[in-house]
C-alpha cells in the first residue's frame, strides 16, 4: 500500500501546488474547479494518502468511488472526442482501482486497527 500512498502524496503535492498557483493541469478538474478548489483537493489527496498508508478501510471506499468518478468523467470526454486528454484522464483512476484491490491490498485494509500507544 506504501506505493499507492506515495501516489497519493505525491498527485496531492502537484494538484496542491496547482491550485495555489492558479495554473491548470490540462485535466478533468483544473476544467471544472476554481484553483481555491484544486488545492482543497490536494489536500483530500493527502489525508486519502495518510489514510491508504494506515490502513483506513474509509480511504480505500473513498478512493474507490474516487475512481468512480473519474473513469466515469474520462469516458465522457472520450465520447466527447478529446481522445489524447481521456486516455490520459482515464489512467489514473485505473492504476489507483488496480492497486487498492490487490490481494495484498485487501489483507492490509482487513487487518484489525492498532489500538493507540
Amino acid at each position: 500500500m506504501l506505493a499507492t500512498a506515495i501516489l497519493l502524496y505525491v498527485g496531492g503535492a502537484l494538484t496542491l501546488v496547482y491550485g495555489l498557483s492558479g495554473a491548470s493541469t490540462g485535466g478533468v478538474l483544473s476544467a471544472l474547479l476554481p484553483s481555491w478548489a484544486l488545492a482543497l483537493f490536494g489536500l483530500l489527496y493527502f489525508g486519502l494518502g495518510w489514510g491508504v498508508q494506515h490502513g483506513r478501510r474509509w480511504a480505500r471506499r473513498t478512493l474507490l468511488v474516487l475512481c468512480a468518478v473519474g473513469v466515469a468523467f474520462a469516458t465522457l470526454r472520450l465520447v466527447a472526442g478529446g481522445v489524447p486528454q481521456a486516455l490520459g484522464d482515464l489512467l489514473w483512476p485505473v492504476v489507483y482501482a488496480v492497486l487498492l484491490n490487490t490481494e495484498a491490498a485487501r489483507a492490509w485494509f482487513r487487518r484489525p486497527s492498532q489500538p493507540a500507544a
